[in-house]
């Protein structure tokens, strides 16, 4: 017989492999709010998408809904202090920018940065707003994903041997393993 598992704070442990992001909108005096965030995933079809949960109560989710518009940033494992601190503290009380020594680089489609810090990037314009008790869904259209110039494989592509990214699973943080196979499943 299977054991039951105690789906944690917030549900964490139902996060079972998902790559921490640092999430950036524009607050309304144009300065930059971040926040991390491990509730993302890709959604299949055309044009490409993406959804995000954030509790409502999480300022970011007040922002996103505002502004329509966000990037997300993908984090490699040396960032983990700094995934922590941008979870840990509100942008309504801190810059977090700052606190974290976070560099902005300008977007290409919306008005939100991108983090020079993160290797991959994606600008999303917000589609639909869902709203599930305490849960804003937000479905966006992937605007255009980013890599750095050291990682693109020259034809418009990944180098995803080299792309080092750190992952959420069951409550606790993760290195990306070796790549055990090639093209979809």
């Amino acid at each position: 017989m299977r054991v039951p598992v105690d789906l944690g704070v917030y549900g964490e442990y139902l996060h079972y492999g998902m790559p921490l992001a640092l999430v950036t909108v524009l607050e309304d005096d144009g300065s930059v709010n971040v926040t991390t965030i491990a509730s993302i995933t890709p959604l299949p079809g055309e044009p490409s998408r993406l959804v995000m949960g954030i509790l409502a109560e999480n300022y970011t989710s007040q922002l996103v809904e505002e502004q329509k518009e966000f990037v997300v940033n993908f984090i490699t494992p040396e960032m983990r202090s700094i995934a922590r601190a941008c979870g840990s503290y509100s942008g309504k009380d801190a810059n977090k920018m700052e606190i974290c020594d976070l560099h902005p680089l300008p977007a290409r489609y919306v008005k939100a940065p991108l983090l020079e810090e993160c290797p991959l990037n994606i600008e999303c314009q917000v589609e639909h707003v869902l709203k599930v008790d305490d849960l804003y869904l937000f479905v966006s259209k992937i605007l255009v994903l980013e890599v750095a110039p050291e990682l693109s494989d020259g034809r418009n592509g990944v180098q995803v041997d080299k792309l080092a990214l750190l992952f959420y699973a069951f409550g606790h943080t993760f290195a990306r393993g070796p790549m055990v196979g090639h093209g979809p499943i």
